[in-house]
């Protein structure tokens, strides 16, 4: 019998097949999700490609929101519940969360190759952690040591409003016409740098890793906008520092992130970081990292597979 993992972001899902509570890497593959009509679609088309008839439980991690039986995608209109899916493909047991919460939960299976230190402090060990994810989407997971187990608080903090001082790097870059932002996570996420691009060069807009490409490539208003991204983001850092105070580290994950930790604004993003979160706060430095492991995902919703069984 197979337990069958899915990470399902905006774009892409990725799915793998574990047994004996082994991820088998062969059977690793993702798909886009525009060739799909729905999750249960592709679904189908893993499940054949790896000749998977039986299956032990379903876990899936989904990027938008997730209570204990319903998610749904917040990127396209996609919505999974728990009971119509176990009875739809047979899986004993089905298990919904948060794709940041599935990072949280892969936390401890990450070697060393699987983050990237950004940061360097002193790391408060089993004390609590935020993962930060910016991408398609954006959005926190407060990670917490509870006795011998893990766990990963559910969260929308790209849905609520863009905190001040971000908002004032944004303003101050371009003024203060910015109708595509509607909440915090069309400001940070990786469409976000788009638009902040377009809106000071007047010129079409052009893809977020385009945008970094061009800084990379020498073009000084690229460089502008990255620079001026990575002050909105590393603001936004700041204030979810103060909201949970993650002495144990803080980690980034994402496309976007790893394409400004590749950029010229990489320095200035560290200093923003580095600093403290307002004149009046006094806190010890804390630890910033970079997931790099693509399939962290996935090996946190084995984990809570796990934890759940």
């Amino acid at each position: 019998m197979a337990l069958i993992l899915a990470d399902v972001g905006g774009t892409n899902v990725r799915f793998a097949c574990a047994r004996e509570g082994v991820i088998q890497g062969a059977l690793t593959r993702r798909y886009q999700n525009d060739d799909y009509a729905d999750f249960d679609a592709a679904l189908e088309a893993y499940l054949a490609h790896a000749q998977v008839h039986t299956l032990e439980a379903l876990t899936v991690a989904v990027a938008g929101p997730v209570t204990a039986q319903t998610a749904r995608l917040t990127n396209r209109g996609w919505s999974f519940d728990a009971g119509q899916l176990s009875s739809r493909h047979g899986a004993q047991r089905v298990g919904l969360l948060n794709d940041l919460s599935a990072l949280g939960y892969a936390l401890d299976s990450l070697g060393p190759d699987g983050t990237e230190v950004v940061v360097e402090a002193p790391v408060l060990e089993d004390d609590q952690r935020l993962v930060i994810g910016a991408g398609t989407g954006f959005n926190v997971s407060p990670v917490l040591r509870v006795g011998d187990q893990t766990v990963c608080l559910r969260a929308e903090a790209g849905l609520g409003s863009l905190p001040t001082r971000v908002a004032d790097h944004l303003h101050a870059y371009v003024g203060s016409s910015t109708p595509w932002v509607r909440c915090a996570e069309d400001a940070v996420r990786g469409p976000g740098l788009a638009e902040l691009h377009a809106a000071a060069t007047g010129a079409a807009k052009i893809d977020a890793r385009e945008v970094i490409d061009a800084a990379n490539q020498g073009d000084d208003q690229a460089r502008a906008s990255v620079e001026t991204y990575a002050r909105m983001l590393g603001a936004f850092i700041h204030d979810l520092r103060l909201l949970y105070m993650p002495s144990g580290g803080i980690f980034l994950a994402g496309s976007v992130v790893r394409g400004l930790l590749s950029s010229p604004a990489r320095a200035l993003f560290k200093e923003v970081l580095s600093g403290q979160p307002t004149v009046k706060s006094k806190l010890p430095p804390v630890a910033v990292s970079v997931i790099t492991q693509d399939e962290a995902a996935l090996l946190g919703c084995l984990a809570y597979a796990k934890a759940q069984a």
